[in-house]
């Protein structure tokens, strides 16, 4: 696989966050991210982007970017429905039918989580 340079992977801080919130849990105690000093939560965010890295070479996540214009999203959202990405800024849910595409912005206004889960041609 060729290794093009990388940016740090938005998904970092939060994957850094959890981490913090998790190692925590053992302890039965919370983890307070903001407690942290700015080194330590750098070193946190840095050894995250590394793991998510891997990952996306390891093909068990997709890249945060598009790879190319021609690739479309394609979410899953917490109810576990798929959306493909249609048109720009709209989804459509995929398996059922839907005659009309919605907003993901307007959908993520109402409360709705989407995560990323791959990008297709």
């Amino acid at each position: 696989m060729s290794t093009r340079p990388q940016s740090v992977d938005p998904r970092a801080l939060r994957v850094a966050q959890h981490r913090q919130r998790i190692a925590h849990e053992t302890y039965g105690s919370t983890a307070n991210w903001d407690s942290l000093k700015p080194d330590e939560q750098q070193l946190l965010v840095e050894e995250a982007a590394t793991w998510l890295r891997a990952a996306v070479e390891a093909g068990l996540v997709p890249l945060a970017e598009r790879p190319t214009r021609d690739h479309y999203a394609v979410y899953l959202d917490e109810e576990g429905f798929l959306y493909g990405e249609y048109d720009g800024d709209d989804i459509l849910r995929l398996v059922q039918v839907s005659e009309q595409a919605q907003s993901k912005e307007e959908l993520e206004d109402q409360g709705a989580k989407f995560r990323l889960i791959a990008w297709s041609l």
